[in-house]
């Protein structure tokens, strides 16, 4: 797709200076084009002149605090008093020490209840952490003394590169942290003045390594991180002029812009699919109930925007079509019917592509003439359809709308003609999770259908993997205040037990997803209920090139995280299941068309669906080298659908850690026919 807009990145500057004084900073680093400075929060009542000199303004949105490096006796007394001068500056972020190595425990009790008190306030805290496993363990230590707080995040620290004797396999492994450090809630990326090299024209650069790294995070989370360029330059350009800028720092934000457009990054940020789906990142929404609810106008219109999907269906109808006229015996006295049915129609993307696959046949209307149904229950876009066929010169001698629900179509409605192809769009991010196989299965077996009538689509098969996202689990919880159904809140053990359709961004898929289940049409089975019991091993990529579990897997990470040693990797904290579909739209022996939201077919460009989150009461701790065995199952009872799902921590036999079983009997969430 085209490029629309840029997505801005959001750059700040850290500089040492003698007397603290963000005016002055400020003024300097805007000049430059930085967007935000930072400046060492005070502790004692001495005066400062950029308390004077700048609005409430700068200070709500071109500020960021800095505690100051201290012991952690000192930083543990003192702490509350610098986050008080921050909240009463209304400062967005504060900038804070590492945990101390001896002392998390009490660091973490005295950090969540300031994390609680700057809540009403937005700020937002965030942790220096150094990118290798001790300084990501700490953090997710303190992460989860902390219980989720929102407010608290990562910020990491880049480091000069170490000697090694592999660059490849340090690579590799610095990938990994940083696909962890995402899903531990990773919200700037801090890069020293030291940390970059020189180039021949005497300019900073980063190393191939570093480049690697932050291109990652910016094709991952560019649209929400925040960048830190911190410490007195140590570039001294004589040839640059004035190009070394106000601050001196001018050339290290030149660069990193320079990044930021490399073709990698602007196709990961500013296409048009990046920019429609900004809106709905990391935002929990509930899956449809589209047999209970009818759909709005404009959600109609924002699928039909979708520039794969309907481009699937019409390539599986051209199939379709092809292979059952291929079979046709010609009939000199009239012209063969064929009749397709869509159920649920919507608005009628469908039929007209439909339409479109029977015209690209330039078949022989003496010969073969095409019949559809725009079967669809929703009074309002009935009016819709009707407009169409009665104005659409498509559709005008071709499409017939019935208004009923597909499970009770009458071969009446179809004025005695039975069905040749089904097609719908009934699926849901798991797949049936919207009820396609109780929408389509008595369709298929009722009197309207033969027993050769095609369902398009003909299969899909259901997936899950792990899932590491503080953020996720975080605005889970959150739903627990959301009114249900007009009523009282949700709860938290509702909203812990029901699932979500979500953009997945701030999250890190840990594990190679696996197929759960899949149904096939016509049925070949009389039950709709399924379960299943999958074990993930350990996996010392943690699934880096499967990036937050949407979109399709990268092959340029998979093969940089190819180097990692067996056996290394670490611990990580799972958050919950993602989960996910393939759809085998159509198949004959010549013919296969299908579409998929999982991250090892994922179908590029489509945007109808994304993932389904499964969020875990509590967060589920792994040891390096566990497996985590998950079980699921899809239950049906009086007229509801709903999942069940739980998860274990076990090594050599040994049961380390299991979540409870989620919403049983359905208590929570649950689908209504």
């Amino acid at each position: 797709m085209s490029t629309e807009k840029e997505t801005p990145l959001i750059v700040g500057l850290s500089m040492p200076q003698a007397q603290p004084d963000a005016a002055q900073l400020l003024q300097s680093a805007r000049e430059d084009g930085y967007d935000y400075v930072t400046t060492d929060l005070p502790l004692s009542q001495e005066a400062r002149s950029d308390v004077i000199a700048l609005t409430g303004r700068w200070w709500r949105t071109s500020i960021v605090g800095n505690v100051p490096q201290c012991p952690p006796e000192a930083l543990l007394k003192n702490l509350s008093k610098y986050i008080e001068w921050a909240i009463h500056m209304g400062i967005p972020a504060v900038i804070l020490p590492s945990p101390p190595k001896d002392m998390v425990f009490e660091y973490a009790q005295v950090l969540q209840c300031l994390a609680i008190d700057a809540q009403s306030s937005n700020t937002q805290f965030w942790i220096r952490t150094l990118l290798n496993e001790e300084s990501l363990q700490q953090y997710e230590l303190l992460t989860r003394l902390c219980n989720g707080q929102p407010n608290i995040a990562t910020m990491l620290i880049m480091e000069p590169l170490k000697p090694t004797n592999s660059m490849a396999a340090a690579t590799a492994s610095q990938i990994v942290m940083l696909h962890k450090a995402i899903g531990a809630h990773l919200k700037a990326v801090c890069f020293p003045t030291s940390v970059f090299l020189t180039n021949k024209r005497g300019y900073p650069t980063l190393a191939k390594s570093h480049q690697v790294l932050f291109t990652e995070a910016l094709k991952r989370i560019g649209r929400t991180v925040r960048i830190l360029i911190e410490g007195a330059p140590k570039h001294n350009i004589p040839t640059a002029g004035d190009g070394m800028g106000s601050t001196k720092c001018l050339p290290y934000l030149q660069y990193i812009r320079h990044i930021r457009q490399r073709p990698e990054c602007v196709a990961a940020l500013d296409t048009e699919e990046a920019n429609l789906e900004s809106g709905y990142l990391d935002s929990l929404q509930r899956p449809l109930q589209p047999l209970k609810d009818h759909l709005e106008f404009s959600m109609y219109e924002t699928f039909e925007k979708d520039p794969v999907k309907y481009a699937k269906y019409q390539e599986a109808c051209h199939m379709a079509l092809l292979d059952g006229m291929s079979s046709m015996k010609p009939d000199a006295a009239s012209p063969k019917m064929i009749t397709i049915a869509v159920a649920g129609a919507g608005r009628g993307p469908l039929v007209m592509r439909a339409i479109k696959a029977f015209k690209s046949l330039n078949a022989d209307p003496a010969a073969v003439v095409l019949r559809v149904f725009a079967v669809e229950k929703n009074p309002s876009a009935v009016v819709y359809l009707q407009s169409m066929a009665q104005h659409n010169d498509d559709w005008k001698g071709i499409v017939t709308v019935v208004h009923t629900d597909a499970r009770k179509l009458t071969l009446r409605q179809l004025g005695g003609r039975k069905i040749d192809i089904v097609v719908s769009e009934l699926l849901g991010s798991f797949g049936d999770n919207e009820l396609s196989p109780e929408c389509l299965d008595p369709l298929l077996a009722s009197e309207c259908c033969k027993p050769s009538t095609i369902s398009i689509p003909m299969q899909y098969s259901t997936f899950v993997a792990p899932v590491s996202s503080v953020r996720l689990h975080t605005d889970a919880r959150q739903q627990a205040q959301v009114p249900h159904e007009g009523a009282q809140t949700l709860g938290l053990q509702r909203a812990m037990e029901t699932s979500y359709v979500v953009r997945t961004h701030a999250a890190s898929q840990t594990h190679p997803e696996q197929v759960c289940w899949n149904f096939q049409h016509p049925a070949k089975e009389t039950s709709m209920e399924r379960a299943v019991s999958l074990d993930f091993a350990p996996d010392a990529t943690f699934a880096a090139a499967a990036g937050s579990g949407y979109g399709a897997l990268d092959p340029a990470i998979a093969s940089i995280v190819s180097q990692i040693p067996a056996g290394s990797g670490g611990a990580v904290t799972l958050h919950g299941l993602l989960g996910s579909f393939t759809a085998v739209l159509y198949a004959s022996k010549d013919r296969y068309c299908e579409l998929s939201i999982a991250p090892h077919r994922f179908s590029e460009k489509m945007f109808s669906w994304f993932p389904i989150y499964f969020p875990f009461r509590e967060p589920l701790h792994v040891p390096s080298g566990c497996n985590v065995g998950v079980k699921m199952w899809r239950k049906t009872a009086d007229g509801r659908v709903w999942y069940e799902w739980c998860a274990k921590v076990h090594k050599h036999g040994e049961t380390l850690a299991v979540t409870p079983i989620h919403n049983p009997k359905g208590r929570s969430s649950d689908v209504s026919l």
